[in-house]
């Protein structure tokens, strides 16, 4: 009898330990095309077929170059809307959307990955300062959460322009199932107890909108020091000013860059951290301003 206690409690014991291996990944998504945007729709149902935990939580509305602004109203009621299971969609910027995921719906079991995208559009060059998407992710690594930011690029001529990038939309799916498979590449990897990504830092990845046999392969690169500005303004005789685009900013890239990479079909993997500090010019502010 007592042989078969122990056996028992043995097996008991295995088995639970199975079921904490077994674990799934907890993972966060958000972006900022909005709780609709198939992008990241269909990237929590594919993870979620994958076994993954899956948490979708996206603004309500398209946030599309809102950069890291955020809504600071203690008290606000906010008419939350629940799409689907384990889906939100928050009446506020992507940063709003983030914090209400890490801070509303998943306080008191945060997730092991934020996601943000995937992205309709590239986030190279300013795009990248400019965008929800990736902001969203660097406040996740602040918090401390490991982070992926996904977009996938443009093709950027009249015809594509004209007819609003089809291309785009074409190999959107592609954009998906390539962030799934990295996913999976992460978790294979992955120790119970530490990081799915190095402490502090996070991933923001461009793909290009081309058919799988034409993509060069995956090119880590900076993003552009300083790169031309998206948008600038007319001053109008009445006083008033109108925000233009930057022609600049819409001319295909053609250098070794983040958006000339992308441009010629790479991959592109820019790491990327939350942190707003730069220790590294404290000397030569030292010389300018004294200690």
């Amino acid at each position: 009898m007592r042989t078969k206690i122990l056996t028992a409690a043995i097996l008991a014991l295995s088995a639970a330990g199975v079921q904490a291996a077994e674990k799934p990944l907890k993972i966060l998504l958000v972006n900022d095309d909005g709780c609709q945007s198939v992008g990241t729709t269909s990237l929590q149902e594919k993870l979620a077929a994958k076994g993954y935990d899956v948490w979708m939580v996206a603004p309500a509305t398209n946030q599309s170059g809102i950069g890291s602004a955020i809504t600071f109203k203690t008290g606000k009621v906010f008419d939350v809307k629940k799409a689907a299971d384990k889906r939100y969609c928050f009446p506020g910027t992507p940063a709003d959307a983030l914090d209400f995921g890490l801070w509303g719906v998943l306080k008191d079991a945060p997730p092991d990955l934020v996601i943000s995208g995937v992205n309709d559009g590239p986030n190279t060059g300013m795009a990248q300062v400019n965008s929800g998407t990736v902001s969203a992710a660097a406040r996740a690594i602040r918090y401390g959460f490991p982070a992926i930011a996904a977009s996938i690029g443009y093709r950027f001529t009249e015809e594509e322009m004209k007819n609003k990038w089809p291309s785009t939309h074409k190999y959107w799916p592609d954009s998906v199932d390539y962030v799934v498979s990295l996913v999976d590449k992460l978790n294979a990897a992955h120790k119970p107890g530490s990081p799915i990504l190095p402490q502090g830092s996070g991933l923001s990845i461009n793909y290009p909108p081309l058919p799988s046999a034409e993509i060069k392969g995956v090119h880590y690169i900076e993003n552009e020091q300083f790169p031309a500005p998206q948008i600038g303004y007319d001053l109008l005789a009445d006083g008033t000013a109108k925000q233009t685009m930057n022609p600049e900013a819409i001319k295909p890239a053609e250098g070794d860059n983040d958006s000339g990479l992308l441009n010629k079909g790479y991959i592109t993997y820019t790491l990327f951290d939350g942190s707003w500090n730069a220790p590294q010019f404290q000397a030569q502010y030292e010389t300018l301003l004294g200690k």
